[in-house]
């Protein structure tokens, strides 16, 4: 039976891939609530030839949520933003949803376990867990994918390593293990879930692999011939420091946002569980090791 996925973030990084894996699957139909859809027509125009249907608006447009909800089986959101976007938005879009007879709602989580975060310590996390609350007192099924991190963190030049300089930087050891997962992997198993109405509500976790800075570093010193020095930034206690100091410039509420993350990595504290990789057979999982012989140069430097 075809479905009515409609899909709010489909421009983004995450949710283009989202809705690439939706339009793969015979049982949906893909609907997309897109902000400016006249100027992102150029971006949007494969997703149109595959038969994607486009509601233009935001999530403070109640009459374009009305209009794009309306006969909508399942609500996928890939939105990124501040209280506005997360909380507000998110929330009138499932009331919305509700109203209109939408049966399950995906909200835009995409993390590590963030019901497990201590309240106020991640900004983020917080403003995902007052989303999800309100919009289960919608009565709305409510599905969170949980995938860890994005691998991306791993690579050189998008977090901790840095092949220039010959350097791995982490806050402790950097042996502790870490849930991660490609966008690729994320978007495939979303599309999945949000078709599949056997999934319970609640969360659901995946994770291509559990890698360590330690571990990614060995693992891209041996694709790429870099020897990287390991370079430790101080104890958790440092960074809880460093977290409660960044903390206090009021003009940047998100300065400790990645500090938040780099804690939760550390101490463990929201690490995944209950793993369902196996949900489905023909959905096979990258490993950090896979990622990075597919995203480097092999021996970049004798």
């Amino acid at each position: 039976m075809t479905q009515t996925v409609l899909l709010a973030g489909a421009t983004g990084m995450l949710g283009s891939r989202i809705a690439h894996h939706l339009l793969q699957q015979p049982d949906a139909h893909l609907r997309l609530l897109v902000r400016n859809a006249t100027a992102k027509r150029a971006q949007l125009e494969p997703l149109l030839k595959q038969g994607a249907e486009i509601i233009g608006g935001d999530l403070t447009d109640h009459d374009a949520l009305d209009r794009a909800t309306q006969g909508v089986d399942v609500i996928v959101s890939a939105v990124q933003g501040g209280p506005d976007v997360i909380i507000d938005g998110q929330v009138a879009l499932a009331e919305t949803g509700k109203r209109n007879g939408v049966r399950r709602i995906l909200p835009s989580d995409y993390a590590l376990d963030i019901f497990e975060a201590t309240p106020g310590e991640h900004l983020m996390f917080d403003l995902r867990r007052d989303a999800d609350e309100r919009i289960a007192a919608t009565g709305l099924e409510q599905v969170n994918v949980l995938q860890g991190a994005f691998m991306d963190l791993f690579l050189p030049g998008r977090g901790a390593i840095d092949l220039d300089a010959g350097t791995v930087t982490y806050w402790g050891d950097g042996s502790q293990p870490i849930e991660a997962t490609t966008v690729e992997d994320t978007a495939r198993m979303t599309a999945r879930v949000a078709l599949d109405q056997s999934v319970a509500s609640g969360k659901f976790a995946f994770a291509g692999d559990r890698i360590s800075f330690q571990d990614a570093a060995r693992i891209v010193e041996a694709q790429t011939g870099v020897t990287l020095e390991r370079r430790s930034l101080g104890s958790e206690a440092d960074l809880r420091a460093a977290k409660a100091e960044a903390e206090k410039d009021a003009s940047n509420p998100y300065g400790a946002v990645m500090l938040a993350y780099l804690l939760y990595m550390l101490d463990g504290q929201t690490a995944l569980s209950e793993f369902q990789n196996d949900r489905y057979p023909d959905v096979k999982f990258e490993t950090f090791a896979e990622f990075a012989a597919r995203s480097l140069p092999h021996q970049r430097v004798a």
